[in-house]
């Protein structure tokens, strides 16, 4: 048998079951992704260095207000979509997140 690592991607993408391990920790972000969607996310997912695989760790395991805080703004914006905007929100750096922290005190202020 080949060692994983003289595999093609190709190769790894079809047998990501023989070697679970190795796929959830290969150098390309999108078998390391393919791995976590098929085997399942961990926790370790949510601290890969994609943030692709983070934002799948969170749909899959639950945000957490830890993903307010992640690195990417298109995960933190997705974390306060579905756990409710803070007053941090208005002061983050991504434009887009401040925009709909303003929308969303709005809206709530009017209740």
């Amino acid at each position: 048998m080949n060692k994983y690592s003289e595999l093609t991607t190709e190769q790894k993408l079809a047998c990501l079951s023989l070697f679970p391990k190795k796929a959830k920790k290969d150098e390309n972000w999108s078998i390391r992704q393919e791995a976590y969607q098929i085997l399942g996310y961990t926790e370790e997912s949510k601290k890969d260095e994609h943030w692709a695989i983070r934002m799948g760790a969170y749909r899959a395991l639950g945000y957490t207000e830890e993903a307010k805080k992640d690195s990417d703004s298109d995960v933190r914006q997705e974390a306060y979509q579905i756990l409710g905007y803070t007053e941090e929100a208005k002061n983050d750096e991504e434009w887009e997140i401040r925009n709909e922290a303003e929308t969303y005190f709005q809206i709530k202020n009017q209740e």
